[in-house]
């Protein structure tokens, strides 16, 4: 079920590809770092939008970085004194708790959100005069924490956007069939998370 579910993600992340979306990226710190040493937790990420898939997806792209060292956090738990859901900026205290009951190396944590979601399955109506300009925004920031040495050694943000920008004289109908395609919110910010790993992928050191 849960691949089931993945298949329609990604299925769904390719058809809204072509929606105008525009990603952009910034490396606050740590752009490149090493995956191929220790154990690391994905932690359940932190999101304003109702969506248990988030963590199978996010699980799923940085499989592709990490193989086994990947620790399924559900499994973790079976064996570990683990919390539902991890802090989000872990005091050091706190990094070392984890660091104990865990016995793993590295945590990541992913904040996820939709910032506007303006175009969503309403149209935009008509100014009389002037224009109309609306957007669908999200949000992606990964954090990565080595528990050893208990500090933060990545932190980078992917931000996507459309917008859609509406003249008194523009054909409405031309218009209702960009908003219908255009990509919505939450493809926005799953999309951002695929994207913001691939990153990661790209730039990793060997």
């Amino acid at each position: 079920m849960k691949i089931y579910r993945l298949l329609i993600i990604v299925l769904t992340l390719i058809l809204c590809s072509c929606g105008g979306a525009k990603y952009t990226y910034s490396f606050e710190k740590g752009k490149n770092i090493h995956f191929n040493n220790g154990k690391w937790i994905l932690n359940e990420p932190f999101t304003n939008y109702e969506d248990r898939d988030a963590y199978e997806f996010s699980k799923e792209e940085f499989h592709k970085i990490l193989g086994d060292s990947l620790l399924d956090l559900t499994e973790l738990r079976k064996t570990k004194i683990i919390k539902k859901q991890l802090p989000l900026n872990p005091t050091r205290s706190e990094l070392e708790e984890i660091k104990k009951y865990s016995q793993c190396d590295y945590l990541i944590n992913i904040h996820s959100e939709i910032i506007k979601d303006e175009m969503g399955s309403s149209s935009m109506s008509t100014p009389n005069i002037g224009t109309v300009t609306k957007y669908n925004d999200a949000k992606t920031k990964i954090i990565i924490y080595d528990l050893n040495k208990l500090e933060l050694i990545s932190e980078t943000t992917a931000f996507g956007q459309v917008k859609v920008t509406k003249k008194a004289d523009d054909d409405e109908s031309v218009l209702e069939s960009l908003i219908k395609y255009t990509t919505p919110g939450r493809i926005l910010a799953l999309q951002s998370i695929k994207k913001l790993i691939g990153k990661y992928n790209k730039n990793k050191l060997d």
